[in-house]
């Protein structure tokens, strides 16, 4: 999961670009990096936040000043390929580019088929980073620059459709002569959300979440459709966009639990309300007779928690304090996850001391974290902890941008490969009780039309969440899994 921005702008819009992705470090720690055009190119890349892309600059604003321009795109990664030194994260932070002909990329997502178009094309990546398999597809199909036009980017996006294998919202930056282009494009199912507005001055704006353009300005919106390539030129006051593939819509259940800003709107559906309402219906059906208070686990669990108070008539309390700014889930190893529960949360002994608590998260996967945590509230002076968990068990790696990298590494598998209980996990992490939230509620949430689209849940319900194509691919990358650090598809 990695975050996304791209603007076809009036005037130069480099600083909107680091803000942008500024709003979207949430989606990814890894790196961060961007590329402007003005005819000439501009690229700043640098592992770790975004913050980073400044250093040796005494004011944000002079960052503009070294990388002018009117188009630009610009990436958080969230890694899930390659090693996570900081070197190998600096070489593959997005976006991409070649000079010839000169065409930049970055992407959501991750292409499972790699080795496969490797085979197909003539270029050699640079990188271990999957976007290669978009960048290099794309630019081996463009004719020379002063050629360029939107009738073959169709065809080299067709051509990248059929040849990749995944999930993917993508961007990519490219030019005839001196008329740049700025073209987006999703996978036939769409699997990772991209949304496009226009602002008053007539610049348009593309980026993973809603949130994002809201706060740079755009005050209206719209998701861009499966399987479609859009381009934006100066030729053209409006882009020009068409659906080249037309597939059922599998937009991935894990944005909805976990990865977007609750302030995001995705396919029509508040992120906020889904979670709420996911925690109402656990709070009904739930509650502990004994609880006092809930408390969620800040932030991922305050959703899921005002829900459940509002379900349950169990009050909230703020029970857990942390540092808004890191998330713990996408920290690349897990020795790193749990330093930031130890140093990033503390327990209000205050509102804690002598109560029967109700724990909410989004969800459970290897179970150390929250099992630190309960242990934190305990130590504050709780009687009880119970555990409730919006997202249903996770039981097998996701194969299309979420870095589960193992079936191993899930506490609700034995190693035998049964289900554990929910009393066994709960006396594992040291919990009185746990519940988790159903796939029925997840779907409800969301209330999207079957026949119109679904919810990609494989990593819940495997293999049969997957769309349909992949469920060979994801079975036999499951099989082949021997629970190393290494990733399936790598």
């Amino acid at each position: 999961m990695c975050g996304i921005i791209g603007i076809f702008g009036r005037d130069t819009i480099t600083m909107d670009i680091y803000n942008g992705l500024r709003h979207l470090q949430h989606r990814g720690q890894s790196s961060a990096g961007f590329i402007v055009y003005d005819g000439n190119i501009y690229p700043k890349k640098d592992y770790g936040f975004v913050e980073n892309l400044t250093w040796g600059y005494r004011q944000e604003a002079r960052l503009a000043e070294d990388h002018p321009g009117h188009i630009g795109i610009g990436h958080t990664r969230y890694s899930t390929a390659g090693a996570d030194t900081k070197e190998e994260l600096k070489r593959n932070a997005q976006p991409e580019y070649l000079v010839n002909p000169f065409i930049a990329a970055c992407h959501n997502g991750n292409i499972i088929n790699g080795r496969e178009v490797s085979g197909s094309i003539e270029k050699k990546p640079r990188t271990d980073c999957d976007i290669q398999w978009l960048l290099l597809p794309m630019a081996q199909e463009l004719p020379p620059f002063t050629k360029i036009s939107f009738d073959n980017l169709i065809d080299a996006s067709e051509r990248v459709m059929t040849m990749a294998k995944g999930s993917y919202s993508a961007l990519f930056m490219t030019a005839s002569k001196k008329r740049p282009y700025l073209v987006a494009m999703t996978d036939p199912h769409k699997i990772r959300p991209l949304v496009m507005g226009q602002k008053e001055d007539g610049s348009w704006y593309v980026s993973s979440e809603s949130s994002v353009l809201k706060q740079l300005g755009v005050k209206e919106f719209k998701d861009v459709a499966p399987g479609t390539m859009i381009s934006f030129n100066p030729d053209n006051p409006e882009p020009k966009q068409k659906r080249l593939v037309k597939k059922k819509q599998y937009a991935c259940m894990f944005e909805y639990i976990y990865f977007a800003d609750p302030a995001s709107w995705i396919e029509g559906r508040s992120v906020h309300q889904v979670r709420v309402k996911i925690g109402e219906v656990l709070g009904r059906k739930t509650a502990p007779e004994d609880a006092d208070i809930v408390v969620p686990v800040p932030e991922s669990g305050r959703r899921f928690a005002i829900g459940f108070s509002q379900g349950s008539g169990i009050p909230l309390e703020e029970g857990l304090r942390k540092d808004r700014n890191h998330r713990v889930f996408i920290l690349q190893s897990q020795g790193k996850r749990e330093a930031k529960v130890r140093d990033n949360l503390v327990a209000i002994d205050a509102a804690l001391d002598g109560k029967s608590v109700v724990l909410t998260d989004d969800s459970l996967v290897r179970g150390t974290n929250i099992k630190s945590v309960i242990q934190k509230v305990r130590d504050a002076g709780a009687r009880k902890v119970h555990v409730r968990i919006g997202c249903p068990p996770l039981v097998a790696p996701c194969y299309l941008g979420v870095d589960m990298r193992s079936k191993k590494e899930f506490i609700a598998i034995k190693d035998d490969g049964e289900y554990r209980s929910d009393e066994e996990i709960a006396e594992i992490i040291g919990a009185d009780s746990l519940a988790y939230g159903w796939i029925g509620t997840l779907k409800e949430a969301v209330g999207f039309d079957p026949d119109d689209r679904e919810l990609c849940n494989g990593c819940i319900n495997f293999p049969d969440g997957y769309p349909p194509e992949m469920r060979e691919n994801v079975q036999q990358m499951y099989d082949a899994d021997i629970g190393s650090s290494c990733r399936a598809y790598e």
